[in-house]
């Protein structure tokens, strides 16, 4: 079997692992049976959230860096020890430290890790189709609470939460190392056969490559990691509280909203595959401005106080899939492949300061004011923030991208001049 074929079934094993770790984002239907069980106020709980996401970006990069020299199999096989060890201790937790730790700050850590092994990995085996490859593996994540939801909502019914916690712990101990393993490394300047970039990846195959040195001192990160921010505190504070949402504004029972939640997820994986092969045609940040018009419109929506609750939940998930699902496509676009691995990393920091930000600030509202109207408001005045800031972006990329095709005739020109000689 040729290296060609066999890069999607590296692909399928890497959405798989995603869609396991992925189960993070059925959290909410684990919030309400821990705030019930201990009485821990809900904002408080939402904190292990929080800080899984929040510390999540730090061992992306320093996964990142090592696979310079580890193999992502190994890296894999690390991260799913500690994934499932953290994800089994939360069902021996008594405080809200010990739930910090074991659900935010194992999870949260051991998630990078697994997340750095799989997608830039998998992305350089698809020069030819960076959106699609980042989104399918975007999608294994946002899928998962359409297995886990359901799943998590019967378990914590028939055994509760504690329990629950330590028999899919142990499952994910299991199934995240064995994967982990059977995981395989793209080669460098790995390209398909045979395979003729169009105008557009060619230009962004031209791109000048930057190590995270060069990132951090290079503007357009910047405009990247502010577009980063201001919509994923939009996603996440739906993402996060979907179920209490479903419940309180929407009035459905603990079980539909769970099912909900479900297809919440389904609208999130489509959303991240969908517009990963939309703006594989038509480029990143003109379906990023599109991508923030649908959010915003979404949350100023529900900020309206609706009787109808789930279309825009949907909406907003659907939104926020893109949104993620754009992340490490993008960062190969705008600083080059070879260094994909650390500068994605670096790309996820925003991300993880937006992740703590939007869901505590979403419960925050909730405690203080009885509702989440509020909160929903902010989300859609920051979503016009990024609209304006993805039409800079989008201006910066393709000045870099016009620059870097200059640079690469201007190279070419004396060969074939040479070569014209007799």
């Amino acid at each position: 079997m040729t290296l060609e074929s066999k890069r999607w079934f590296y692909l399928a094993l890497g959405t798989v692992i995603n869609i396991i770790i992925g189960q993070t984002y059925a959290w909410s239907v684990f919030v309400l049976p821990l705030s019930k069980q201990f009485t821990w106020n809900l904002a408080d709980v939402s904190v292990a959230f929080a800080i899984f996401h929040t510390v999540s970006c730090i061992p992306i990069i320093v996964a990142g860096k090592l696979q310079e020299r580890i193999q992502p199999k190994y890296i894999l096989f690390a991260g799913g020890l500690i994934y499932g060890l953290g994800m089994y201790g939360v069902g021996h937790v008594e405080t809200l430290n010990q739930l910090y730790l074991t659900y935010g700050l194992m999870g949260g850590l051991s998630m990078g890790t697994i997340y750095s092994g799989v997608v830039p990995n998998l992305v350089r085996f698809f020069p030819d189709r960076r959106g699609m490859a980042s989104g399918i593996l975007a999608a294994g994540v946002g899928c998962a609470p359409l297995l886990w939801a359901p799943v998590a909502v019967n378990m914590i019914n028939n055994y509760s939460i504690l329990p629950t916690f330590k028999m899919l712990g142990g499952f994910y101990l299991v199934s995240l190392c064995i994967l982990g393993l059977l995981m395989k490394t793209a080669p460098a300047g790995f390209t398909p056969a045979g395979w003729k970039p169009s105008e557009a990846t060619q230009q962004a195959m031209n791109i000048s490559e930057k190590d995270w040195r060069g990132m951090l001192v290079d503007p357009l990160y910047y405009v990247l990691a502010a577009i980063i921010v201001l919509g994923a505190i939009s996603g996440m504070m739906i993402i996060a509280h979907a179920s209490p949402i479903l419940q309180s504004v929407g009035g459905l029972t603990a079980v539909a909203a769970g099912s909900w939640v479900g297809i919440l997820a389904l609208c999130n994986s489509a959303g991240r595959v969908g517009w990963g092969l939309i703006a594989d045609r038509f480029g990143r940040m003109p379906v990023m401005v599109v991508i923030y018009v649908i959010l915003g419109s979404a949350m100023f929506w529900l900020a309206s106080k609706p009787v109808e609750v789930i279309a825009p939940v949907l909406i907003v998930g659907m939104a926020f899939g893109g949104f993620m699902g754009q992340l490490a496509s993008l960062t190969a676009d705008a600083f080059g492949a070879k260094n994909l691995p650390m500068n994605f990393g670096i790309m996820f920091v925003p991300f993880g300061l937006a992740a703590f930000t939007g869901p505590r600030l979403a419960a925050s509202i909730k405690v203080a004011t009885g509702n989440y109207s509020q909160a929903f408001f902010i989300a859609s005045i920051l979503c016009l923030g990024g609209i304006g800031l993805a039409f800079v972006a989008n201006k910066m990329l393709r000045r870099r991208m016009s620059n870097a095709v200059a640079d690469a005739q201007g190279q070419a020109l004396p060969l074939k001049q040479q070569a014209s000689q007799p």
